[in-house]
């Protein structure tokens, strides 16, 4: 079984400036749209040693020390 395609708009805010770009993917959720705006925005990803159920808060975390606010997402028909 293949997953289909679908196309995500995901704004965000760096260090004051709206930014937005569309991401392509399976399935997208709020951890996923996060990950996705520390990749486009350059704040890059910080991987320590952690769980996996803190992975998306402990992303969250560093990504808005370093500027990175109001993530969100939309699905685009």
């Amino acid at each position: 079984m293949t997953s289909r395609l679908s196309d995500y708009e995901i704004c965000y805010v760096l260090n004051g400036e709206a930014k937005q770009f569309i991401q392509r993917d399976t399935q997208m959720n709020d951890a996923d749209a996060w990950y996705y705006a520390t990749l486009h925005s350059g704040v890059g990803l910080y991987y320590g040693g952690c769980d996996a159920a803190d992975k998306a808060a402990m992303l969250r975390r560093h990504a808005q020390r370093r500027g990175l606010a109001d993530v969100k997402w939309r699905g685009l028909e």
